[in-house]
C-alpha cells in the first residue's frame, strides 16, 4: 500500500521495494531494492537513485504537474492537457510507469548514485558505443530492453518495455573535482596513473524512443537473487553466497568485459581465470548468467585476438599496439588467458576450438620459460628485491605488493594448471600428439617442484626464489594451498602445513578470520615490497591484510585435506561478514579506504574496489559441496 502522510511524498514499502515520489514534481525521488527480501534497512536507507536529481518523466523537466492523485497502489500524474504518466504497485516487487502524451523522444531520465553502489548493466546484446560532447562523459552506451541493473550489496532491477521501440541510453559521467588521482609517484602503472574517481560521478540513464510514442511503458521489478543453486541453500548461514555471487562480475563501460574491478578492463587481464572459475557453477534458468557468460567469451576473444605478442605471451601491455616480442606488465596473464579458455570451452566448445591455436601459441610460450631445463618456469624478472631495475619494467603478478620473480610459485602454479587443463581438452578432442610434449613437461615439473619450493627452516613453501638464489619465504598461506589444490604437495604434508599457518595467524592475532585469509602470515621484508607506508606497513593490503580472493584456495585446500570442520567454521564465518557487512566500496574511494582489503581488525585497507575479493565464495562447491571443478585436482 502506498504511503501518503508526507506533504510532499507519497512512498511504497515492500521488504524488496522502496520508492519515493515528489508530489509536486512528479519525480522519482528515492529508489531502494532488496533482492533477498530479508528484513534490513539497507533499501529504505540508501538511495540509488542521485539526490536532488532522482528520475524524471521528459513532460515535466520544466513545468510541474497540475494534478497529483494518489490510491492504495497508484501515483498519478497529470498536466493541464491531461498528459502524464500513472506509477502502478501491483505487487511487491515491481511497479509498471506508464505514460501518455509523450511529447518527444525522451521518455524518462535518472540518474543513479555511483558511491551507493556503482551498478553494472546487462543486456542481452552488446551495447552500442556512442560518442558525447562532453567531456566529463568517459563512455556512453545504448542497451536494448530488457535490461538488468546490477547494484552491489543490494540486488538487480529489471526494466522492460512493452514497446519494442524504447531503448536506454547512459552517459558515465565524472565529477570534475575528482579526476585525474594518482597513486603515488613511485607507482609506474600506466592505469593506475590514468585512474579517476568514478564513484564520485553518475550514471545517468534517458530512456526513450526512435519516434515520439502517444504511449509507453517502462516495467521495474526486482529480480531473485542470482547465484547458483545448491543443495541447503534455503540455509540463512549461506545468504552471504546468495547476495555476493553476482559482485565477482563488474562491466567496464569502454570494452564491456571483466577487469579485477570496474575501471580495469578484462582484456589479457591477470584474474581472467577467476572469471573463468565462478562462470563454471551457474544456474542455466537465469537468463544473466548467459549474458554474463558471452561478454566474457568476447573477452577472452578480444585478448587472444589482440593482446597476444608475436612469440605467444597473452599480456594487456600488447592490447591495440604491434605485436612486438617481449614481456608484459605482469606473468600470469598468459597462463590465465589459456585458463580461462578451457573453461570456456566447458559451455562452448565451438569457440574453444577456433581459439585454440591462439591458446597453444601461448602454452608454448609457457614451455620456453623453463629457461634451465629443469621443469620449472622461469620468471623473466629476477626477484632479488622490489624496485630491481630490469629490462621489462617492474615485475608483477597477482600479488602485486612484492617482489616475485624468476622461480615464482604462484606463476607456477598458474603455468602448471594452464598446461594440465589444455592437455586434457587436447585429449578430449584426440588430439593426443600435441598433448604429449605438455604432459611430458608437466612431469619433469612434478618430480621437481617440490624440493625446489620447500623450505627446510620454515617447513612451508617459499613465495619465491630469486635470481640470486634467495628463498624468499614469508608464510605465504597461497604458496601452500594453491599446490594442494593442484595436486603437487601430498594431502598429509599440506594438512600439517595448514595447521602450522592457522597455528601461527592464531598468534598473530588474525581471531577468527571474518575478514578473509590472509596471503602472508609474517611480515615481508622492506627490501621485498613497495616502499609506500601505506600500503606496504604490515597488516596493510597485501602485506597481512585479509582478502576474500586468498580465501577460495586456502578453504578448498582445508576441505580436501580433511579439516572440514574447521574450514566451515572460517567459512560460515566469513559468510556472516559478507551477508551483513557492506562489501562494496565503490571505485577509488581513497587509499587504504577500500573494504576488499582489511586489517585484523576490519579496518578497510585496499586501494580500490576488487571484484575478486568475491572468488572464495566458490569453495562452497569445490570445498563444502565437494563439486568436481577443473581449479582442484581430484
Amino acid at each position: 500500500m502506498i504511503e501518503n502522510k508526507h506533504e510532499r511524498f507519497a512512498s511504497f514499502d515492500s521488504s524488496f521495494l522502496s520508492a519515493t515520489f515528489n508530489k509536486e514534481t512528479g519525480a522519482l525521488a528515492f529508489l531502494g531494492i532488496e533482492s533477498g527480501g530479508r528484513i534490513r534497512d539497507r533499501h529504505t536507507t540508501f538511495n540509488l537513485l542521485l539526490p536532488r536529481v532522482g528520475a524524471v518523466a521528459s513532460l515535466f523537466k520544466k513545468a510541474k504537474p497540475a494534478t497529483c492523485e494518489i490510491t492504495d497502489n497508484k501515483f498519478i500524474f497529470k498536466d493541464n492537457n491531461g498528459h502524464g504518466y500513472t506509477a502502478s504497485f501491483n505487487d511487491d516487487k515491481s511497479f509498471v510507469y506508464s505514460f501518455e502524451g509523450i511529447k518527444n523522444k525522451d521518455i524518462l531520465s535518472m540518474s543513479l548514485a555511483i558511491k551507493t553502489a556503482p551498478p553494472t548493466i546487462w543486456t542481452k546484446n552488446k551495447p552500442q558505443q556512442l560518442k558525447s560532447k562532453n567531456p566529463l562523459v568517459i563512455f556512453k552506451s545504448r542497451y536494448s530492453l530488457p535490461l538488468i541493473i546490477h547494484f552491489p550489496d543490494f540486488g538487480r532491477l529489471e526494466i522492460s518495455s512493452t514497446s519494442g521501440d524504447v531503448f536506454c541510453e547512459e552517459e558515465l559521467e565524472l565529477s570534475s573535482e575528482f579526476t585525474g588521482l594518482d597513486l603515488g609517484f613511485k607507482n609506474y602503472s600506466f592505469n593506475h596513473n590514468r585512474m579517476h574517481s568514478l564513484h564520485f560521478g553518475r550514471s545517468f540513464l534517458t530512456f526513450k524512443s526512435n519516434k515520439p510514442l502517444e504511449k509507453a511503458d517502462l516495467t521495474f521489478k526486482v529480480m531473485e537473487e542470482c547465484y547458483p543453486k545448491f543443495p541447503g541453500e534455503n540455509s540463512d548461514k549461506y545468504n552471504g553466497v546468495k547476495r555476493n555471487w553476482l559482485n565477482s562480475f563488474a562491466l567496464n563501460r569502454e570494452l564491456f568485459d571483466m577487469g579485477d574491478n570496474i575501471y580495469f578492463h578484462g582484456t589479457a587481464h591477470i584474474s581472467m581465470h577467476l572469471k573463468s572459475d565462478v562462470l563454471q557453477m551457474v544456474n542455466e534458468d537465469d537468463e544473466q548468467f548467459k549474458m554474463i557468460r558471452r561478454a566474457f567469451e568476447r573477452q577472452i576473444e578480444r585478448s587472444f585476438k589482440q593482446s597476444q605478442a608475436y612469440d605467444g605471451e597473452v599480456s594487456v601491455s600488447f592490447y591495440k599496439k604491434e605485436k612486438e616480442k617481449g614481456f608484459g606488465c605482469a606473468v600470469d596473464s598468459t597462463p590465465s588467458a589459456i585458463i580461462s579458455l578451457t573453461g570456456i570451452a566447458k559451455w562452448n566448445l565451438p569457440l574453444a576450438k577456433k581459439l585454440l591455436p591462439y591458446a597453444i601459441k601461448a602454452a608454448d610460450y609457457l614451455m620456453s620459460r623453463d629457461i634451465d631445463g629443469d621443469g620449472i618456469f622461469e620468471s623473466p624478472f629476477p626477484g632479488d628485491y622490489m624496485g630491481q631495475p630490469t629490462e621489462f619494467g617492474q615485475q608483477g603478478n597477482w600479488w602485486d605488493n612484492f617482489a616475485f620473480g624468476h622461480k615464482d610459485i604462484y606463476f607456477n602454479y598458474l603455468c602448471h594448471r594452464a598446461l594440465r587443463e589444455l592437455s586434457e581438452l587436447l585429449c578430449s578432442l584426440n588430439r593426443h600428439s600435441q598433448a604429449k610434449k605438455y604432459q611430458e613437461q608437466l612431469e619433469k615439473f612434478d618430480k621437481i617442484f617440490f624440493n625446489t619450493f620447500y623450505n627446510p627452516e620454515s617447513t612451508l613453501m617459499s613465495g619465491w626464489i630469486s635470481r640470486n638464489g634467495k628463498h624468499h619465504d614469508y608464510m605465504f598461506t597461497f604458496a601452500v594451498s594453491m599446490g594442494i589444490n593442484e595436486g603437487l604437495i601430498p594431502e598429509a604434508e599440506g594438512r600439517r602445513m595448514l595447521l602450522l599457518l592457522l597455528d601461527e595467524m592464531k598468534k598473530e592475532g588474525y581471531g577468527d578470520l571474518r575478514f578473509g585469509i590472509p596471503g602472508n602470515v609474517k611480515p615481508v621484508a622492506p627490501s621485498d615490497t613497495i616502499d609506500w607506508p601505506c600500503m606496504s606497513d604490515w597488516g596493510q593490503y597485501e602485506n597481512g591484510g585479509l582478502s576474500g580472493m586468498n580465501g577460495f584456495h586456502f578453504l578448498t585446500s582445508m576441505y580436501k585435506v580433511g579439516l572440514e570442520n574447521e574450514a566451515d567454521k572460517i567459512f560460515e564465518t566469513i559468510l556472516n561478514t559478507y551477508e551483513n557487512d557492506f562489501t562494496h566500496s565503490g571505485l577509488m574511494p581513497g587509499y587504504v579506504r577500500s573494504v576488499d582489503w582489511r586489517t585484523k581488525n576490519g579496518v578497510p585497507c585496499g586501494y580500490n574496489y576488487l571484484a575478486d575479493n568475491y572468488y572464495f565464495l566458490l569453495a562452497l562447491y569445490t570445498g563444502k559441496l565437494k563439486m568436481s571443478h577443473p581449479a582442484v585436482v581430484k
